[in-house]
Protein backbone atom coordinates (compact mmCIF):
# COMPACT_ATOMS: atom_id res chain seq x y z
CA UNK A 1 0.00 0.00 0.00
CA UNK A 2 1.36 3.56 -1.08
CA UNK A 3 1.48 5.84 2.06
CA UNK A 4 -0.50 9.15 1.29
CA UNK A 5 -0.09 12.48 2.78
CA UNK A 6 -2.17 12.88 6.38
CA UNK A 7 -5.28 14.97 5.53
CA UNK A 8 -6.22 17.81 7.42
CA UNK A 9 -5.27 22.01 7.85
CA UNK A 10 -4.11 22.57 10.95
CA UNK A 11 -4.48 26.32 10.76
CA UNK A 12 -7.72 25.89 10.22
CA UNK A 13 -8.23 23.71 13.33
CA UNK A 14 -5.93 26.08 15.58
CA UNK A 15 -7.87 28.92 13.96
CA UNK A 16 -11.60 27.22 15.08
CA UNK A 17 -10.26 26.30 18.65
CA UNK A 18 -9.35 29.93 19.41
CA UNK A 19 -11.88 31.15 18.33
CA UNK A 20 -13.54 29.23 20.68
CA UNK A 21 -11.48 30.18 23.55
CA UNK A 22 -11.99 33.13 22.66
CA UNK A 23 -16.08 33.17 23.22
CA UNK A 24 -15.16 31.89 25.97
CA UNK A 25 -13.48 34.60 27.29
CA UNK A 26 -16.50 36.50 26.03
CA UNK A 27 -18.51 34.85 28.12
CA UNK A 28 -16.53 35.07 31.21
CA UNK A 29 -16.60 38.60 30.88
CA UNK A 30 -20.53 38.43 30.43
CA UNK A 31 -20.48 36.76 33.46
CA UNK A 32 -18.62 39.44 35.42
CA UNK A 33 -21.14 42.14 33.81
CA UNK A 34 -24.25 39.65 35.56
CA UNK A 35 -22.88 39.16 38.89
CA UNK A 36 -22.37 42.77 39.48
CA UNK A 37 -25.87 43.52 38.37
CA UNK A 38 -26.59 40.55 41.11
CA UNK A 39 -24.61 42.36 43.42
CA UNK A 40 -25.22 45.94 43.27
CA UNK A 41 -27.15 47.35 46.08
CA UNK A 42 -27.41 50.29 45.06
CA UNK A 43 -31.53 49.80 43.38
CA UNK A 44 -34.27 48.89 45.98
CA UNK A 45 -37.04 49.22 44.11
CA UNK A 46 -39.01 45.57 43.99
CA UNK A 47 -38.57 45.17 39.93
CA UNK A 48 -34.71 45.87 40.39
CA UNK A 49 -34.45 43.04 42.95
CA UNK A 50 -36.14 40.72 40.62
CA UNK A 51 -33.29 41.41 37.74
CA UNK A 52 -30.39 41.14 40.53
CA UNK A 53 -31.79 38.05 41.21
CA UNK A 54 -32.55 36.89 37.65
CA UNK A 55 -28.95 38.40 36.71
CA UNK A 56 -27.34 35.95 39.26
CA UNK A 57 -29.38 33.27 38.24
CA UNK A 58 -28.07 33.31 34.40
CA UNK A 59 -24.49 34.15 35.26
CA UNK A 60 -24.20 30.91 37.38
CA UNK A 61 -25.83 29.34 34.13
CA UNK A 62 -23.70 30.69 32.08
CA UNK A 63 -20.75 29.60 33.64
CA UNK A 64 -21.58 26.40 32.59
CA UNK A 65 -21.35 27.12 29.04
CA UNK A 66 -18.21 28.93 29.34
CA UNK A 67 -16.23 25.37 30.37
CA UNK A 68 -18.02 23.77 27.05
CA UNK A 69 -16.11 26.90 24.71
CA UNK A 70 -12.93 26.30 27.03
CA UNK A 71 -12.55 22.74 27.04
CA UNK A 72 -13.76 22.41 22.90
CA UNK A 73 -11.43 25.33 21.96
CA UNK A 74 -8.25 23.45 24.11
CA UNK A 75 -8.62 20.47 22.48
CA UNK A 76 -8.94 21.82 19.11
CA UNK A 77 -5.53 23.72 19.48
CA UNK A 78 -3.96 20.78 21.31
CA UNK A 79 -5.00 18.33 18.21
CA UNK A 80 -3.87 21.23 16.18
CA UNK A 81 -0.12 21.25 17.06
CA UNK A 82 -0.43 16.91 17.41
CA UNK A 83 -1.54 17.35 13.16
CA UNK A 84 1.08 19.85 12.47
CA UNK A 85 3.56 17.21 14.41
CA UNK A 86 2.41 14.08 12.67
CA UNK A 87 2.10 15.79 9.15
CA UNK A 88 5.55 16.77 9.27
CA UNK A 89 6.52 12.80 10.47
CA UNK A 90 4.32 11.52 7.31
CA UNK A 91 5.64 13.73 5.08
CA UNK A 92 9.12 12.77 5.60
CA UNK A 93 8.35 9.06 5.68
CA UNK A 94 6.42 9.29 2.41
CA UNK A 95 9.77 11.02 0.86
CA UNK A 96 11.83 8.41 1.81
CA UNK A 97 9.08 5.30 1.10
CA UNK A 98 9.30 6.87 -2.52
CA UNK A 99 12.54 7.02 -2.54
CA UNK A 100 13.42 3.27 -1.71
CA UNK A 101 10.60 2.41 -3.71
CA UNK A 102 12.50 3.74 -6.27
CA UNK A 103 15.47 2.39 -5.67
CA UNK A 104 13.74 -1.53 -5.18
CA UNK A 105 12.24 -0.94 -8.91
CA UNK A 106 15.66 0.06 -9.90
CA UNK A 107 17.51 -2.46 -8.01
CA UNK A 108 15.17 -5.16 -9.07
CA UNK A 109 15.43 -4.76 -12.69
CA UNK A 110 18.96 -4.57 -12.76
CA UNK A 111 18.98 -8.46 -11.09
CA UNK A 112 16.80 -9.64 -13.21
CA UNK A 113 18.90 -8.31 -16.41
CA UNK A 114 22.08 -10.13 -14.69
CA UNK A 115 19.68 -13.18 -14.45
CA UNK A 116 19.43 -13.22 -18.17
CA UNK A 117 22.90 -12.14 -19.36
CA UNK A 118 25.46 -13.00 -17.24
CA UNK A 119 26.80 -16.58 -17.82
CA UNK A 120 25.09 -19.42 -15.59
CA UNK A 121 28.36 -19.95 -13.80
CA UNK A 122 28.94 -16.55 -13.07
CA UNK A 123 25.16 -15.61 -12.41
CA UNK A 124 24.75 -17.06 -9.24
CA UNK A 125 26.82 -14.99 -7.10
CA UNK A 126 25.94 -11.50 -9.33
CA UNK A 127 22.51 -12.05 -8.53
CA UNK A 128 22.69 -13.10 -5.05
CA UNK A 129 24.50 -9.86 -4.53
CA UNK A 130 21.86 -7.74 -6.59
CA UNK A 131 18.93 -9.66 -4.52
CA UNK A 132 20.63 -8.62 -1.12
CA UNK A 133 20.47 -5.03 -2.61
CA UNK A 134 16.98 -4.90 -3.87
CA UNK A 135 16.18 -6.94 0.24
CA UNK A 136 18.04 -3.82 1.54
CA UNK A 137 15.69 -1.23 -0.38
CA UNK A 138 12.91 -3.09 0.55
CA UNK A 139 14.08 -3.27 4.07
CA UNK A 140 14.16 0.93 4.08
CA UNK A 141 10.53 0.83 2.16
CA UNK A 142 9.29 -1.28 5.04
CA UNK A 143 11.02 1.20 7.63
CA UNK A 144 9.08 4.17 6.24
CA UNK A 145 6.21 2.65 5.65
CA UNK A 146 5.77 1.93 9.55
CA UNK A 147 7.62 5.22 10.26
CA UNK A 148 4.39 6.36 8.30
CA UNK A 149 2.17 4.08 10.48
CA UNK A 150 3.39 5.55 13.85
CA UNK A 151 2.56 9.48 12.15
CA UNK A 152 -0.89 8.39 11.55
CA UNK A 153 -1.41 6.90 14.39
CA UNK A 154 -0.59 9.65 16.17
CA UNK A 155 -2.95 11.90 14.51
CA UNK A 156 -5.70 9.14 15.20
CA UNK A 157 -4.71 8.75 19.10
CA UNK A 158 -5.15 13.15 19.29
CA UNK A 159 -7.74 12.53 17.34
CA UNK A 160 -9.38 10.33 19.78
CA UNK A 161 -8.18 12.39 22.62
CA UNK A 162 -9.72 15.36 21.68
CA UNK A 163 -12.83 14.09 20.92
CA UNK A 164 -12.61 12.21 24.20
CA UNK A 165 -11.77 15.59 26.02
CA UNK A 166 -15.57 17.15 23.86
CA UNK A 167 -17.94 14.79 23.95
CA UNK A 168 -16.93 14.17 27.97
CA UNK A 169 -17.50 17.87 28.73
CA UNK A 170 -20.96 18.04 25.47
CA UNK A 171 -21.99 15.34 27.44
CA UNK A 172 -22.17 16.52 31.04
CA UNK A 173 -25.60 15.40 32.66
CA UNK A 174 -26.20 19.12 34.23
CA UNK A 175 -25.50 21.14 30.91
CA UNK A 176 -27.28 18.97 28.78
CA UNK A 177 -30.56 18.40 30.93
CA UNK A 178 -30.64 21.86 32.32
CA UNK A 179 -28.67 24.64 31.01
CA UNK A 180 -30.57 25.81 27.86
CA UNK A 181 -34.03 25.37 29.09
CA UNK A 182 -32.72 26.98 32.51
CA UNK A 183 -30.58 29.85 30.29
CA UNK A 184 -34.24 30.61 28.24
CA UNK A 185 -35.90 30.69 31.71
CA UNK A 186 -33.24 32.99 32.82
CA UNK A 187 -33.38 35.13 30.59
CA UNK A 188 -37.09 35.47 30.51
CA UNK A 189 -37.44 36.09 34.05
CA UNK A 190 -34.93 39.04 33.02
CA UNK A 191 -36.57 40.74 30.75
CA UNK A 192 -39.75 40.42 32.48
CA UNK A 193 -38.63 42.37 35.51
CA UNK A 194 -37.47 44.71 33.24
CA UNK A 195 -40.12 44.90 31.67
CA UNK A 196 -42.31 45.23 34.98
CA UNK A 197 -39.71 48.34 35.95
CA UNK A 198 -39.28 50.15 32.29
CA UNK A 199 -41.56 49.69 29.88
CA UNK A 200 -44.86 50.89 31.68
CA UNK A 201 -42.57 54.03 32.51
CA UNK A 202 -41.27 54.30 29.24
CA UNK A 203 -45.15 53.96 28.00
CA UNK A 204 -46.71 56.45 30.36
CA UNK A 205 -43.22 58.89 29.23
CA UNK A 206 -44.04 58.38 25.70
CA UNK A 207 -48.24 58.84 25.88
CA UNK A 208 -47.14 62.21 27.95
CA UNK A 209 -44.73 63.39 25.65
CA UNK A 210 -46.71 62.94 22.89
CA UNK A 211 -49.99 64.45 24.01
CA UNK A 212 -47.36 67.57 24.95
CA UNK A 213 -45.90 67.79 22.16
CA UNK A 214 -49.14 67.97 20.01
CA UNK A 215 -50.65 70.48 23.16
CA UNK A 216 -47.74 72.79 22.54
CA UNK A 217 -47.47 72.71 18.64
CA UNK A 218 -51.52 73.38 18.71
CA UNK A 219 -50.53 76.12 21.31
CA UNK A 220 -47.97 77.51 19.21
CA UNK A 221 -50.29 77.59 15.88
CA UNK A 222 -52.78 79.13 17.37
CA UNK A 223 -50.20 82.15 18.80
CA UNK A 224 -48.37 81.94 15.56
CA UNK A 225 -52.39 82.95 13.29
CA UNK A 226 -52.70 85.27 16.27
CA UNK A 227 -49.62 86.98 15.68
CA UNK A 228 -47.70 86.72 12.23
CA UNK A 229 -50.40 84.73 10.11
CA UNK A 230 -50.27 81.90 8.11
CA UNK A 231 -46.59 80.60 7.58
CA UNK A 232 -45.33 79.81 10.32
CA UNK A 233 -48.69 77.84 11.32
CA UNK A 234 -48.03 76.20 8.43
CA UNK A 235 -44.13 75.43 9.78
CA UNK A 236 -46.51 74.28 12.81
CA UNK A 237 -48.76 72.39 10.98
CA UNK A 238 -46.21 70.49 9.27
CA UNK A 239 -43.94 70.13 12.77
CA UNK A 240 -47.48 68.22 14.21
CA UNK A 241 -47.84 66.31 11.19
CA UNK A 242 -44.16 64.83 11.75
CA UNK A 243 -44.54 64.10 15.22
CA UNK A 244 -47.84 62.13 14.44
CA UNK A 245 -46.23 59.93 11.54
CA UNK A 246 -43.07 59.59 13.85
CA UNK A 247 -45.62 57.84 16.40
CA UNK A 248 -48.39 56.21 14.24
CA UNK A 249 -46.04 54.78 11.52
CA UNK A 250 -43.40 52.66 14.16
CA UNK A 251 -40.77 55.24 14.25
CA UNK A 252 -41.75 55.75 18.36
CA UNK A 253 -41.36 51.90 18.42
CA UNK A 254 -38.15 51.62 16.92
CA UNK A 255 -36.83 55.04 18.56
CA UNK A 256 -37.36 53.18 22.46
CA UNK A 257 -36.40 49.73 20.96
CA UNK A 258 -32.57 51.31 19.65
CA UNK A 259 -33.00 53.29 22.97
CA UNK A 260 -33.01 50.37 25.30
CA UNK A 261 -30.61 48.43 22.89
CA UNK A 262 -27.89 51.22 22.94
CA UNK A 263 -28.45 53.53 25.62
CA UNK A 264 -27.08 55.81 22.35
CA UNK A 265 -30.29 58.93 21.46
CA UNK A 266 -28.68 59.53 18.28
CA UNK A 267 -28.88 55.57 17.22
CA UNK A 268 -32.48 55.59 18.39
CA UNK A 269 -33.89 59.17 16.22
CA UNK A 270 -31.98 57.71 13.08
CA UNK A 271 -33.87 53.94 13.92
CA UNK A 272 -37.10 55.81 14.01
CA UNK A 273 -36.56 57.79 11.08
CA UNK A 274 -36.06 55.24 9.06
CA UNK A 275 -38.55 52.76 10.40
CA UNK A 276 -41.09 55.88 9.79
CA UNK A 277 -40.09 56.00 5.96
CA UNK A 278 -40.07 52.35 5.49
CA UNK A 279 -43.38 52.58 6.41
CA UNK A 280 -45.06 55.75 4.75
CA UNK A 281 -42.89 56.03 1.88
CA UNK A 282 -42.56 52.12 0.69
CA UNK A 283 -42.47 52.58 -2.61
CA UNK A 284 -39.53 54.90 -2.40
CA UNK A 285 -37.53 52.06 -0.74
CA UNK A 286 -38.95 49.24 -2.87
CA UNK A 287 -38.02 51.50 -5.77
CA UNK A 288 -34.39 52.25 -5.00
CA UNK A 289 -33.80 48.40 -3.72
CA UNK A 290 -34.99 47.21 -7.14
CA UNK A 291 -32.54 49.89 -8.92
CA UNK A 292 -29.65 47.60 -7.48
CA UNK A 293 -30.14 45.02 -10.67
CA UNK A 294 -27.98 43.69 -13.22
CA UNK A 295 -25.37 41.01 -12.88
CA UNK A 296 -21.46 42.29 -12.49
CA UNK A 297 -19.97 42.01 -15.69
CA UNK A 298 -16.25 41.71 -15.64
CA UNK A 299 -14.47 44.15 -17.63
CA UNK A 300 -10.96 43.83 -16.49
CA UNK A 301 -8.83 41.91 -14.65
CA UNK A 302 -5.13 42.16 -13.55
CA UNK A 303 -2.75 39.56 -11.37
CA UNK A 304 0.28 41.29 -10.07
CA UNK A 305 2.98 40.10 -7.29
CA UNK A 306 3.64 42.42 -5.03
CA UNK A 307 6.57 42.38 -2.23
CA UNK A 308 5.23 43.86 1.47
CA UNK A 309 7.25 45.53 3.58
CA UNK A 310 5.19 44.05 6.42
CA UNK A 311 7.61 41.84 8.03
CA UNK A 312 7.64 40.12 11.51
CA UNK A 313 8.06 43.14 13.33
CA UNK A 314 4.58 44.70 12.08
CA UNK A 315 2.29 45.81 14.78
CA UNK A 316 -1.31 45.59 14.81
CA UNK A 317 -1.93 48.93 13.78
CA UNK A 318 0.48 48.11 10.89
CA UNK A 319 -1.61 45.64 9.55
CA UNK A 320 -4.73 47.11 10.16
CA UNK A 321 -3.82 50.45 8.42
CA UNK A 322 -2.63 48.03 6.15
CA UNK A 323 -6.19 46.55 5.00
CA UNK A 324 -7.36 50.59 5.06
CA UNK A 325 -5.19 51.43 2.75
CA UNK A 326 -6.42 48.19 0.69
CA UNK A 327 -10.21 49.44 0.71
CA UNK A 328 -9.39 53.00 0.13
CA UNK A 329 -6.62 51.54 -3.08
CA UNK A 330 -10.28 49.53 -4.34
CA UNK A 331 -11.99 52.72 -4.07
CA UNK A 332 -9.93 54.61 -6.14
CA UNK A 333 -9.62 51.67 -8.85
CA UNK A 334 -6.00 51.74 -8.57
CA UNK A 335 -4.33 50.30 -11.57
CA UNK A 336 -7.08 49.90 -13.86
CA UNK A 337 -6.78 51.14 -16.98
CA UNK A 338 -7.84 54.32 -18.25
CA UNK A 339 -11.25 55.26 -18.88
CA UNK A 340 -12.32 53.00 -15.64
CA UNK A 341 -12.63 55.46 -12.96
CA UNK A 342 -14.80 55.18 -9.26
CA UNK A 343 -18.05 56.94 -11.04
CA UNK A 344 -18.48 53.66 -13.28
CA UNK A 345 -17.06 50.49 -12.66
CA UNK A 346 -16.36 48.92 -9.08
CA UNK A 347 -13.39 47.14 -8.19
CA UNK A 348 -12.55 44.17 -5.80
CA UNK A 349 -9.07 42.75 -4.82
CA UNK A 350 -8.23 39.29 -3.60
CA UNK A 351 -4.29 38.80 -2.42
CA UNK A 352 -3.23 35.72 -1.76
CA UNK A 353 -0.47 35.20 0.83
CA UNK A 354 1.44 32.29 1.39
CA UNK A 355 2.04 31.98 4.95
CA UNK A 356 5.43 30.48 6.85
CA UNK A 357 3.32 27.54 7.14
CA UNK A 358 3.32 26.87 3.92
CA UNK A 359 -0.54 27.12 3.61
CA UNK A 360 -1.96 30.14 0.94
CA UNK A 361 -4.35 32.37 2.64
CA UNK A 362 -6.82 35.60 0.98
CA UNK A 363 -7.52 38.67 2.04
CA UNK A 364 -10.06 40.51 0.27
CA UNK A 365 -11.11 44.54 0.21
CA UNK A 366 -13.94 45.62 -1.20
CA UNK A 367 -15.03 49.13 -1.94
CA UNK A 368 -17.20 51.58 -0.32
CA UNK A 369 -20.07 53.48 -1.91
CA UNK A 370 -18.75 55.87 -4.48
CA UNK A 371 -21.87 56.67 -6.89
CA UNK A 372 -24.15 58.35 -5.05
CA UNK A 373 -27.12 58.24 -7.67
CA UNK A 374 -28.99 55.07 -9.29
CA UNK A 375 -28.67 53.93 -13.15
CA UNK A 376 -24.97 54.32 -12.97
CA UNK A 377 -22.40 51.50 -14.42
CA UNK A 378 -20.89 50.83 -10.89
CA UNK A 379 -22.44 48.85 -8.78
CA UNK A 380 -21.13 50.44 -5.63
CA UNK A 381 -23.66 52.76 -5.34
CA UNK A 382 -26.70 54.36 -3.44
CA UNK A 383 -28.93 51.49 -4.52
CA UNK A 384 -26.67 48.70 -3.03
CA UNK A 385 -26.44 50.35 0.09
CA UNK A 386 -30.14 50.65 0.33
CA UNK A 387 -30.12 46.68 -0.47
CA UNK A 388 -27.60 45.62 1.88
CA UNK A 389 -29.50 46.92 4.68
CA UNK A 390 -32.96 47.24 3.93
CA UNK A 391 -33.09 44.66 1.16
CA UNK A 392 -33.74 40.68 1.21
CA UNK A 393 -31.57 39.05 -1.52
CA UNK A 394 -27.85 39.88 -2.02
CA UNK A 395 -26.68 42.82 -3.69
CA UNK A 396 -24.47 42.73 -6.77
CA UNK A 397 -21.70 43.90 -4.87
CA UNK A 398 -22.09 40.74 -2.93
CA UNK A 399 -22.11 39.02 -5.95
CA UNK A 400 -19.25 40.77 -7.60
CA UNK A 401 -17.37 39.39 -4.46
CA UNK A 402 -17.57 36.04 -5.13
CA UNK A 403 -17.09 36.34 -8.80
CA UNK A 404 -13.48 37.74 -7.85
CA UNK A 405 -12.69 35.58 -5.49
CA UNK A 406 -13.46 32.38 -7.97
CA UNK A 407 -11.25 34.89 -10.77
CA UNK A 408 -8.22 34.93 -8.72
CA UNK A 409 -8.57 30.94 -7.91
CA UNK A 410 -9.99 30.96 -4.37
CA UNK A 411 -10.01 27.19 -3.61
CA UNK A 412 -12.79 26.07 -1.72
CA UNK A 413 -12.05 25.63 2.20
CA UNK A 414 -9.23 28.35 2.07
CA UNK A 415 -8.69 30.76 4.86
CA UNK A 416 -10.42 34.16 4.06
CA UNK A 417 -9.77 37.84 5.58
CA UNK A 418 -12.82 39.80 4.67
CA UNK A 419 -12.14 44.08 4.87
CA UNK A 420 -13.91 46.97 3.61
CA UNK A 421 -15.08 50.53 4.70
CA UNK A 422 -18.81 52.06 4.57
CA UNK A 423 -20.65 49.70 2.40
CA UNK A 424 -17.71 47.66 1.88
CA UNK A 425 -17.74 47.09 5.41
CA UNK A 426 -21.81 46.20 5.47
CA UNK A 427 -20.76 43.79 2.41
CA UNK A 428 -18.23 41.99 4.17
CA UNK A 429 -20.27 41.18 7.47
CA UNK A 430 -23.31 40.28 5.06
CA UNK A 431 -21.29 37.74 3.31
CA UNK A 432 -19.34 36.72 6.65
CA UNK A 433 -23.33 36.16 7.68
CA UNK A 434 -24.56 33.90 4.79
CA UNK A 435 -24.17 30.52 5.63
CA UNK A 436 -23.52 29.43 1.47
CA UNK A 437 -20.13 31.87 1.90
CA UNK A 438 -19.07 30.60 5.44
CA UNK A 439 -19.33 26.91 4.32
CA UNK A 440 -17.98 27.36 1.33
CA UNK A 441 -14.66 29.24 2.92
CA UNK A 442 -12.92 29.64 6.19
CA UNK A 443 -13.89 33.04 7.31
CA UNK A 444 -10.92 33.67 9.42
CA UNK A 445 -11.98 37.35 10.43
CA UNK A 446 -13.92 41.02 9.43
CA UNK A 447 -12.42 44.01 9.38
CA UNK A 448 -14.84 47.19 9.12
CA UNK A 449 -14.15 50.84 9.79
CA UNK A 450 -17.41 53.42 9.30
CA UNK A 451 -19.70 50.29 8.73
CA UNK A 452 -23.11 49.80 10.39
CA UNK A 453 -22.82 46.10 11.30
CA UNK A 454 -24.62 45.61 14.91
CA UNK A 455 -27.79 44.41 12.97
CA UNK A 456 -25.56 41.54 11.29
CA UNK A 457 -25.56 37.97 12.35
CA UNK A 458 -22.25 37.00 11.99
CA UNK A 459 -21.67 33.14 13.18
CA UNK A 460 -19.65 33.86 16.92
CA UNK A 461 -16.96 31.61 15.59
CA UNK A 462 -15.80 34.74 13.28
CA UNK A 463 -14.07 37.05 14.92
CA UNK A 464 -15.18 40.34 14.06
CA UNK A 465 -13.64 44.06 14.41
CA UNK A 466 -15.82 47.37 14.36
CA UNK A 467 -14.56 50.82 14.31
CA UNK A 468 -16.35 54.04 14.52
CA UNK A 469 -15.58 57.83 14.59
CA UNK A 470 -17.39 59.20 17.23
CA UNK A 471 -20.12 61.57 15.21
CA UNK A 472 -19.80 59.17 12.31
CA UNK A 473 -23.74 59.14 11.04
CA UNK A 474 -23.20 56.34 9.05
CA UNK A 475 -22.49 53.34 11.67
CA UNK A 476 -26.14 54.42 13.03
CA UNK A 477 -28.23 53.59 9.69
CA UNK A 478 -29.06 49.78 10.77
CA UNK A 479 -32.38 48.21 10.12
CA UNK A 480 -34.42 48.43 13.18
CA UNK A 481 -36.06 45.16 12.26
CA UNK A 482 -32.91 43.33 12.27
CA UNK A 483 -31.03 41.63 15.50
CA UNK A 484 -28.62 43.06 17.85
CA UNK A 485 -25.64 41.88 17.70
CA UNK A 486 -22.99 44.50 19.10
CA UNK A 487 -22.33 42.14 22.51
CA UNK A 488 -22.13 38.71 20.47
CA UNK A 489 -19.32 36.84 21.49
CA UNK A 490 -16.39 37.27 19.13
CA UNK A 491 -17.35 41.01 18.27
CA UNK A 492 -15.46 43.76 18.96
CA UNK A 493 -16.60 47.46 18.55
CA UNK A 494 -14.44 50.19 18.85
CA UNK A 495 -15.79 54.00 19.11
CA UNK A 496 -13.31 56.89 19.74
CA UNK A 497 -12.73 60.13 18.52
CA UNK A 498 -11.64 60.54 14.89
CA UNK A 499 -8.03 61.68 14.34
CA UNK A 500 -6.96 65.39 14.21
CA UNK A 501 -7.45 66.73 10.64
CA UNK A 502 -10.73 65.02 10.48
CA UNK A 503 -13.85 66.46 8.50
CA UNK A 504 -16.63 67.34 10.23
CA UNK A 505 -18.75 64.62 9.69
CA UNK A 506 -15.82 61.98 10.36
CA UNK A 507 -16.87 59.67 7.44
CA UNK A 508 -13.08 59.34 5.53
CA UNK A 509 -11.49 56.58 4.66
CA UNK A 510 -8.28 58.32 5.26
CA UNK A 511 -8.89 59.24 8.27
CA UNK A 512 -10.13 55.29 9.49
CA UNK A 513 -6.49 54.35 8.24
CA UNK A 514 -5.28 57.00 10.77
CA UNK A 515 -7.21 55.80 13.56
CA UNK A 516 -6.87 52.14 12.77
CA UNK A 517 -3.13 52.51 13.08
CA UNK A 518 -3.80 54.35 16.49
CA UNK A 519 -5.41 51.79 17.98
CA UNK A 520 -3.27 49.22 16.74
CA UNK A 521 -0.56 50.32 18.23
CA UNK A 522 -2.12 51.59 21.21
CA UNK A 523 -0.56 49.15 24.05
CA UNK A 524 -3.12 46.51 25.42
CA UNK A 525 -5.73 48.01 23.17
CA UNK A 526 -8.70 46.23 22.00
CA UNK A 527 -7.49 46.51 18.75
CA UNK A 528 -4.45 44.78 19.09
CA UNK A 529 -5.85 42.23 21.73
CA UNK A 530 -8.13 41.21 18.38
CA UNK A 531 -5.31 41.45 16.29
CA UNK A 532 -3.28 38.96 17.95
CA UNK A 533 -6.80 36.57 19.01
CA UNK A 534 -7.58 36.55 15.17
CA UNK A 535 -4.46 36.15 14.01
CA UNK A 536 -4.16 38.08 10.83
CA UNK A 537 -0.30 38.73 10.92
CA UNK A 538 -0.70 35.12 8.83
CA UNK A 539 -2.37 37.24 5.35
CA UNK A 540 0.59 39.14 5.45
CA UNK A 541 3.81 39.16 3.79
CA UNK A 542 6.44 38.33 1.74
CA UNK A 543 5.23 38.03 -2.52
CA UNK A 544 1.89 38.85 -2.17
CA UNK A 545 -0.04 37.54 -5.43
CA UNK A 546 -2.79 40.77 -5.89
CA UNK A 547 -5.60 39.97 -8.45
CA UNK A 548 -8.01 42.90 -9.03
CA UNK A 549 -10.68 42.87 -10.60
CA UNK A 550 -13.22 45.41 -11.93
CA UNK A 551 -16.78 45.07 -12.80
CA UNK A 552 -19.96 47.00 -14.21
CA UNK A 553 -23.26 46.53 -14.70
CA UNK A 554 -23.61 44.28 -18.07
CA UNK A 555 -20.55 45.47 -19.19
CA UNK A 556 -18.73 44.28 -22.08
CA UNK A 557 -15.08 42.67 -21.66
CA UNK A 558 -11.73 44.18 -22.35
CA UNK A 559 -8.66 43.52 -23.08
CA UNK A 560 -6.98 41.56 -19.66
Amino acid sequence: MRPEALTGDASVVEGHGSAYVGTAEAIEAAIDRLRAIRDEDSTIAQAFDRVRDAAGEVSDQIARARSRYDVTGTALVDYAAELRIAQGAADEAIERWEAADAAVETADEERRHLAETVPDDAAGDAVGEQEAVVAAHEAAREQAYDDWLVAVERKRSAAEEAEARIRAEVEDADLNDSFWDDLWGGITDLFEAIADAIVAVLEWIAAVVLVAVVVIVAAAIAVALLAVGGIVALLGGLLLAAVVLFVANGGAEAFVTTLLRTGELDAALMAGAIETLRTTAPGVLDWLIAQDAGDPSLRWSETTTVRSDLGRDATAGDLLAELQAGNRDVDALKGAPEGLDPTNATMITVTAVTGADGVVRYRVNIPSTQQWTTGTDGINDIASDANAKLGQDPTRLELAVRQAMEEAGVPDGAGVLLSGWSLGGITAANLAADPSFSARYDVDGVVVAGAPVDDVAVPAHIPVLSVDHVGDPVPLLEDPRGGYHRDDPGRTRIEVDPPAGAPFVPHEGAAYETTLQQQGDLPGSEAEAWVDRAGIDRYFGGDEQRHASVYQRGGQPVAR
